[in-house]
Parts: C-alpha cells; sequence; structure tokens
C-alpha cells in the first residue's frame, strides 16, 4: 500500500503541473501534423480501418476523416493518478466550512449503472472553474457561490480515480471501485470551446432522429440500459477562458431479447462561431474489461457559407456488436 500511495502521489503531481500540457491537446500539439482543410480532408475509407456507415443521408451532411487512420492502440490498464504534490502550501485563510484547512476536497461514491456521484468542496474556491481529470477524459465543473459543485459521471475504470484540479494549483482525488463496470461498454467524445460537435449512437438499425438514435437532443436515461439500450450524458460547463465538454455513451456488453449492433459517429455542425476555424476533438473508447483506445482529430471547418451542414467525422469510433443475453 505505501509503494501504491508513493506511484499515485508522483503521478499525480504531474497532472496538477502540467494541466496546461494536457489540455493542449484540445488546441493543437507542435509535434502534430497541420490540420487539413476541409476540401482535403474529404477522403474514401481505407481499408485498413473500415469507415462507419453514416446513418444521416440528407445531402447536407459531408464525411470527414481523421487525420491519422491509424488503428487505435489498446491500453494494457487505466492510468490512476491521486494525491497531490505535498509541497502546494495551503491558503492561509479561514475555511468555515473545513476548519483550518481551505484546500479543495472531492468526494466519489459508485452509482449504478456504472456511474458516479462526485461532490467538490472549495469554499476559498466562490463561484471557480476547475477542470476534471477522470482516466483521460476531462471537462470544465464550476463551484457555486459557496465553493460547493456536485454532479454524476460515467466511470471509465473499475478503480476509479477523480481529479478535480484549479487554475490556480489547487486540488484534490477521489478513488472508489465500480462494482458494475464489467457490465458496460463506453464511448468519450470531448472537445474544447465552441466545436460543435456530438457523439451518436445509432441502436438496432435506427437512422437519423429516430428513437433509437441516442444523442444530446436524445440521450436517453439511465434506466434504459434496463430495457431498450444505452444513455448518453453530456458534461462540461461553459465557464473559463478555455471551457473543455465531454459526451459519454454508456450502454450494456449484452443486449435485450436479440443480439444487435450499435454504429457509433462523431459529427460536427457547422456554426457561425466554428465556420473557417480548426477545431480538435478526440474519440475514447473503453472495453468492459478496461482496455481503451483513443484517437484524435484535428481539421480546419468549411467556410461560413456553409453554416447549417454537418460533418460526419469518420472512423472516430469502433462500432459496437452487443450479445443476446
Amino acid at each position: 500500500m505505501g509503494a501504491a500511495t508513493f506511484s499515485l502521489a508522483l503521478a499525480t503531481g504531474f497532472v496538477m503541473q502540467n494541466s496546461d500540457a494536457l489540455a493542449s491537446r484540445f488546441g493543437g500539439d507542435t509535434q502534430a501534423e497541420a490540420p487539413q482543410r476541409f476540401a482535403q480532408a474529404t477522403q474514401a475509407p481505407t481499408e485498413a480501418m473500415p469507415a462507419l456507415i453514416a446513418p444521416a443521408t440528407a445531402s447536407n451532411v459531408a464525411v470527414i476523416l481523421p487525420a491519422s487512420l491509424e488503428s487505435p492502440t489498446p491500453a494494457d490498464a487505466p492510468t490512476q493518478l491521486a494525491t497531490l504534490d505535498p509541497g502546494l502550501a495551503p491558503d492561509p485563510r479561514p475555511a468555515p466550512l473545513l476548519g483550518a484547512d481551505c484546500g479543495p476536497r472531492i468526494s466519489a461514491t459508485s452509482v449504478p449503472p456504472s456511474a458516479l456521484d462526485v461532490s467538490v468542496e472549495a469554499p476559498c474556491h466562490k463561484s471557480t472553474p476547475f477542470t476534471v481529470h477522470h482516466q483521460g477524459m476531462m471537462f470544465t465543473a464550476l463551484t457555486d457561490d459557496a465553493g460547493r459543485a456536485a454532479f454524476t459521471m460515467p466511470a471509465l475504470a473499475e478503480v476509479a480515480v477523480i481529479i478535480a484540479a484549479f487554475d490556480d494549483g489547487e486540488g484534490n482525488v477521489a478513488t472508489t471501485t465500480i462494482p458494475d463496470f464489467a457490465a458496460y461498454d463506453r464511448a468519450v467524445l470531448q472537445w474544447q470551446g465552441d466545436a460543435a460537435v456530438m457523439l451518436s449512437a445509432y441502436e438496432k438499425g435506427a437512422g437519423f432522429g429516430d428513437s433509437g438514435h441516442i444523442f444530446a437532443g436524445n440521450p436517453g436515461a439511465p434506466e434504459r440500459v434496463d430495457t431498450d439500450g444505452g444513455f448518453l450524458m453530456r458534461l462540461g460547463e461553459n465557464a473559463g477562458e478555455h471551457p473543455l465538454f465531454a459526451e459519454v455513451y454508456t450502454v450494456p456488453t449484452t443486449a435485450i431479447g436479440e443480439s444487435t449492433d450499435v454504429l457509433l459517429s462523431a459529427e460536427a455542425e457547422i456554426t457561425s462561431d466554428n465556420c473557417g476555424r480548426e477545431i480538435a476533438a478526440q474519440s475514447i473508447q473503453i472495453a468492459p474489461s478496461g482496455q481503451t483506445s483513443a484517437l484524435d482529430l484535428t481539421m480546419v471547418m468549411p467556410e461560413c457559407d456553409a453554416v447549417g451542414d454537418f460533418l460526419i467525422l469518420q472512423n472516430m469510433f469502433q462500432d459496437l456488436t452487443l450479445a443476446a443475453r
């Protein structure tokens, strides 16, 4: 236990001191290839990674491939991060909620289906945005005028480690075990700012806008896992200079009745805020075994005369086949 705690402390010190570097995945990397223009990005799928079948067939939908079509690399085990850098000095101001210690505190409780109830108390960070880190996923949360925040989020690891990190270097960590983790598949799409991207799951042959099309406009409820299929949770607050957002689709590994397929797609709407501009997004898929794969996309959106059209960002996810119960 002592050795594990030491390792986790070192890992978390790295995250807290390098939060800008982690967030830079959404704003471009100096080692990454230059983003492709829309006209250059549209191309036929390669045999190395079969393209998704685009459910939407309207004339205003275009198909975009990621800059890299390499197969996602599975991770042997989820990355676990914990305790803060012991060198961080506590704020000397009084803390009416936490006694003499004004530093942020975070707690997490496992709730079905395979999710976490998270609570943050930061009396010296009232109405302040902070970043939540969990298994490679990041999103912006916001404390209220009492310095508290509470939210529910999907769990992406059986041993779930959640970090709340403020811009001034303060933060804390919570860890809990997810007993039903192995019963679900998960897909994550995350981005920064006003990229206007979304994650879509097409269940049981559904088309765009059908009841089986699960997306931000039709997210479903967690109760669907007992009857119909999966559900989607959107995470992130539009707060701070560079807010981070994520959408997570969770579905049981076994389907009700007959086996079925779920087509997963990342889609982007061309808006007046993102037209002609560079956007970046990342997909993450987590298997019930805990294996994780990720794929990055950086591209330049079409010009503003295409506002209102949608792009299908091909090959960002692998489709799911759910066995019958």
